[in-house]
């Protein structure tokens, strides 16, 4: 089997946080939008002090910013896709273990990470739909710090030969690897 190489992808294979740059993204489409950006800011402090949960703090953006059509979602999440500036990291690390069994693991949405990785096997925040599988109702996977390791653990990785990551939200997920390298504005700074 080949080796396992998982990387982290906000603020570690981009030097920024894709989440709040899709949502300011998804207001261009509904200019009035950008007028809850400050309610948003406060929801963002309420998951930084812990009085609610980051998956919490994306779902009322999802709900707030985002198209709730699924086919409108899919199309934003593609047209994003092709803003996204990749750092340092990708093109010293990822480039060149592109023939490896390489993992995308993040909070990021799913979908864009899926438009910007096609080869890669992706696991990202995947959205519930209603029961007609037309409207978007809500997340539903987030994997963010332990849930991050369970998910990988259900599609059986239960060993990693490398994790590159940024946040140590991400330790349970370091404690599969066998080597993590840390990251901080797309450099390696230990492992």
């Amino acid at each position: 089997m080949k080796d396992v190489i998982i990387f982290d992808f906000d603020k570690t294979l981009t030097n920024y946080d894709t989440t709040f740059s899709f949502f300011l993204f998804c207001c261009k489409y509904h200019k009035i939008k950008y007028l809850l950006i400050p309610f948003f800011i406060f929801i963002k402090l309420s998951s930084k002090f812990k009085i609610i949960s980051v998956k919490k703090e994306k779902e009322i953006g999802l709900i707030l910013f985002c198209p709730n059509d699924v086919s409108e979602f899919r199309k934003r999440c593609s047209q994003f896709a092709t803003t996204i500036k990749l750092n340092e990291i990708y093109h010293s690390c990822f480039i060149k273990l592109k023939n490896k069994n390489i993992i995308i693991a993040s909070a990021s949405f799913q979908l864009y990470l899926e438009c910007l990785f096609p080869e890669n096997i992706v696991i990202g925040t995947t959205v519930e739909l209603d029961k007609d599988m037309k409207k978007i109702i809500g997340i539903d996977n987030h994997p963010f710090g332990k849930e991050k390791a369970e998910i990988l653990l259900t599609k059986g990785i239960s060993m990693i030969n490398s994790f590159y990551t940024d946040s140590k939200t991400d330790i349970p997920t370091s404690q599969l690897s066998e080597k993590t390298y840390w990251v901080k504005r797309g450099k390696i700074i230990r492992n």
